[in-house]
């Protein structure tokens, strides 16, 4: 018994109507129960929301800010030391100041990291709380996105 492409299609058609037709009328009986009070879902302070995320970035443009001005000092600082180490002479002493500048270099940077990682941490900590607060979970902020702004 074979049914043809068309009236397969046409089976298809009045199915979905049918269906889609029970559906519309089940969505219009009006709903006779009402929720209990302990399930009610809190409404988000938007407002409340929005003051939390306007305080989180401008913590973590401060902190970038800090991370870029020591790394530009510390890039600056290299240039100088790397400067004084190739006016010397002996070769020995040379090499060892050359090393010393990036030794300085690497700290200073890796301190500047350091700090922006930790206020960047803290401005997300701050965040959370503050978004509890507020009434906002977790999948209502971008909380996932804390993990981006790390990288820089």
């Amino acid at each position: 018994m074979t049914i043809s492409f068309k009236k397969m299609i046409v089976a298809t058609m009045i199915a979905s109507m049918a269906l889609s037709g029970s559906a519309a009328l089940a969505q219009t009986t009006p709903s006779t129960t009402s929720t209990p009070p302990s399930t009610v879902r809190k409404t988000i302070d938007l407002p409340c929301v929005a003051a939390a995320v306007a305080t989180r970035e401008a913590a973590i443009s401060t902190a970038f800010s800090a991370k870029a001005t020591a790394i530009e000092a510390a890039f600056t600082q290299r240039a100088s030391n790397l400067a004084a180490a190739w006016a010397i002479t002996t070769a020995k002493d040379r090499n060892a100041a050359i090393k010393a500048a990036w030794k300085t270099f690497n700290t200073s940077a890796k301190t500047a990291r350091t700090a922006y990682l930790t206020a960047n941490r803290a401005a997300w900590k701050a965040f959370a709380a503050s978004a509890k607060v507020c009434r906002a979970s977790a999948s209502a902020t971008d909380a996932g996105a804390a993990t981006g702004d790390a990288s820089l």
